[in-house]
């Protein structure tokens, strides 16, 4: 074998990893969910099926793309289900693709680090742009990429006004608000003018 077809042997075999490489990262590891725990306070055990936690932070992308962290003062999970994390004063941040951020803030909450879902209970107050929303309970589901608020749902815009409503569904994806009511009560809202 000459030399120059070794050279040309080598250069269409880079090509070929090269190629192989960038079809990987592409449509191979973009599905895959990455969760990272960061611990930066210590651990303390009261209870022996019990792992307890201060200043917990966890850090991904749900499976629309966005990035988010999600950090509670305090943390705890059972040894039997250490997928479900029981956390108190939880903060949340989702970063949107479109530069936006949304923020959580909740007495209470529980994240699933499988299913990357997270409930947000007592006290709940999301915040988009000038938009403002208030609740008893706040579910994130990664699966469909809603927020589901129940409870004495309160919203105010700046722009547009106030609502109240049983429950809220907010889609990250359309950015839409769908709004419902229990029985035959209906929703409360009042447009700015």
């Amino acid at each position: 074998m000459t030399r120059r077809k070794k050279k040309i042997i080598l250069v269409q075999l880079s090509i070929f990893l090269l190629g192989f490489f960038l079809l990987y990262n592409t449509y191979f590891k973009k599905n895959i969910e990455s969760v990272e725990i960061v611990e930066k306070g210590t651990k303390t055990d009261t209870n022996a099926n019990t792992n307890n936690f201060t200043d917990i932070e966890y850090s991904g992308f749900d499976l629309s793309g966005n990035r988010y962290v999600l950090q509670s003062k305090k943390a705890d999970f059972e040894s039997e289900t250490p997928e479900l994390v029981n956390m108190l004063g939880v903060t949340a941040n989702f970063y949107l693709d479109d530069g936006t951020v949304l923020k959580v803030i909740s007495d209470k909450g529980l994240y699933n680090n499988i299913t990357l879902n997270m409930d947000f209970k007592e006290n709940v107050k999301a915040t988009y742009l000038t938009n403002i929303l208030l609740s008893d309970q706040l579910i994130y589901l990664n699966s469909s990429g809603k927020l589901l608020a129940s409870g004495n749902v309160h919203g105010e815009s700046i722009e547009k006004g106030e609502f109240f409503a049983d429950n809220v569904e907010y889609s990250l994806a359309n950015k839409s608000l769908d709004f419902s009511m229990f029985g035959n009560n209906q929703v409360n809202v009042r447009v700015k003018k």
